[in-house]
């Protein structure tokens, strides 16, 4: 039997729309380089994802109500590879993948504890959001963590660590990435290995439902509270936010004081991360940016709001 190359993982859920070409553009990037196997991890999909996926060669794993951790790890199980690529079912290989991947396989193989891939990049039919926001990301040197939707490490190291954590919703990839780095794993970003994420939000609100989303898994414990900036910002957002509402009620000024007051300090931060994130280079695109961070920040604080409730759920469930 021939050596099996490369292990695709993907988890899926109702993804009729993108699984087809996703498997076809693996296809086309490795078919005839390398031998591989796709591993398609269904959470329990109502279209034509199981079918689609089967019709194209990739063994499907059934695992309804799991979240996309245990999804993965269920994949990474049954990967006949040493080189494991993790994939969402919405990523799209690039052209030039194929021709990529052979260096970044030896690499993997000399330096054992580099976990790469790369950071999405967007479709030809992009949006100002997705310029303004998620383009510049995909060519960055110094990162902390590869999103779990394109995340490529060898098996050795991924058992090592300790696979996924299966408890979280959202945010596995950078809890993942930071056990790694205790460990004294490296974190590379490899813009050669291009990629496009079809599910990039279109518009405002669906930019502020992904932010909303996201931001869960910053506040499992205190722990990764603690480790996150941005949800230390949130975290003081949430604060000045209650605390302007009450003086609204009961202070000592207008209500409209307490109103501005919380805007210039979310315009404030969202203009200090603005400057950060840009390095100081005002571009024409600089106020859309700090609109952006409003949006994000606002978002990424009711994700505070959404984990305190459903805590609060679970224990009166309880009484």
């Amino acid at each position: 039997m021939t050596k099996t190359e490369l292990s695709f993982i993907i988890p899926a859920l109702n993804e009729e729309m993108h699984i087809g070409g996703v498997l076809d553009t693996i296809k086309e990037n490795v078919g005839t380089r390398f031998s591989y196997d796709v591993i398609v991890v269904d959470n329990g999909s109502r279209d034509r994802t199981v079918e689609i996926a089967g019709n194209k060669g990739a063994l499907c794993l059934h695992a309804p109500g799991c979240t996309i951790s245990a999804l993965r790890n269920l994949g990474a199980a049954e990967a006949r590879s040493e080189i494991l690529v993790f994939l969402d079912a919405d990523v799209y290989l690039g052209k030039d993948w194929g021709g990529r991947i052979k260096s970044v396989m030896e690499r993997l193989f000399s330096h054992p504890d580099i976990i790469t891939g790369s950071l999405y990049g967007v479709s030809e039919e992009n949006n100002w959001i997705e310029r303004v926001w998620f383009a510049p990301r995909t060519t960055l040197t110094e990162i902390n963590y590869i999103n779990g939707g394109h995340l490529i490490l060898l098996k050795s190291l991924f058992l090592k660590i300790g696979g996924f954590d299966p408890e979280l919703e959202t945010g596995e990839d950078y809890e993942f990435c930071s056990r790694a780095r205790r460990m004294g794993a490296q974190i590379e970003n490899d813009p050669g290995l291009h990629v496009v994420h079809a599910g990039y939000p279109k518009n405002i609100k669906h930019f502020f439902g992904r932010e909303r989303w996201h931001g869960r898994g910053d506040y499992k414990s205190i722990g990764t509270l603690m480790s996150s900036k941005p949800a230390l910002v949130c975290l003081a957002n949430i604060s000045l936010a209650v605390t302007c509402a009450v003086c609204m009620v009961v202070g000592w000024q207008p209500w409209p004081v307490y109103g501005v007051i919380y805007f210039l300090f979310l315009a404030g931060v969202s203009l200090a991360a603005s400057v950060h994130r840009s390095r100081s280079e005002f571009t024409p695109d600089f106020g859309r940016i700090i609109f952006l961070y409003m949006i994000y920040f606002t978002a990424r604080s009711l994700s505070l709001v959404d984990v305190v409730m459903m805590n609060l759920s679970q224990v009166m469930k309880k009484v």
